[in-house]
């Protein structure tokens, strides 16, 4: 079941300590989109911003991995024009197991930055596997 819709401005979230975390983002939108996740401290992990390629084309405008933090404590802002404006955001959180096992953990969120309510205009994954290797 999803969380929201919340504001894009800060949502807390947590990830194990020192695991390999992949992202990727995709926007649906001829707005300027806006994603930034920041640490405990307040650092930036990692800023991206785009538009689709042409109006509402799927356009993929980044990706990438990073290892979490020791605290796995983490901020994420959704938005559109630098974060200028902040979406509504529905989000949720889902891991796969076997038994007491975890293997994989998952955040989704996909935003929505005007009134149409479609929440198609930008869609951010975080994941991590148990194991990498």
């Amino acid at each position: 079941m999803s969380i929201g819709p919340v504001s894009g401005n800060g949502i807390a979230i947590v990830i194990p300590p020192g695991k390999v975390v992949f992202w990727s983002v995709l926007v649906q939108s001829s707005a300027n989109q806006f994603i930034q996740l920041k640490d405990s401290l307040s650092n930036v992990v990692f800023t991206v911003q785009g538009a689709s390629s042409s109006g509402g084309t799927p356009t993929q405008v980044g990706s990438g991995f990073f290892q979490a933090d020791n605290s796995g404590n983490y901020t994420v802002l959704i938005g559109t024009n630098g974060g200028q404006r902040f979406s509504n955001v529905l989000w949720t959180q889902d891991i796969i197991t076997r038994g007491a096992s975890v293997f994989f953990g998952k955040y989704i969120f996909a935003s929505e930055d005007s009134t149409d309510k479609d929440y198609n205009d930008s869609f951010f994954q975080l994941q991590w596997f148990e194991n990498v290797g």
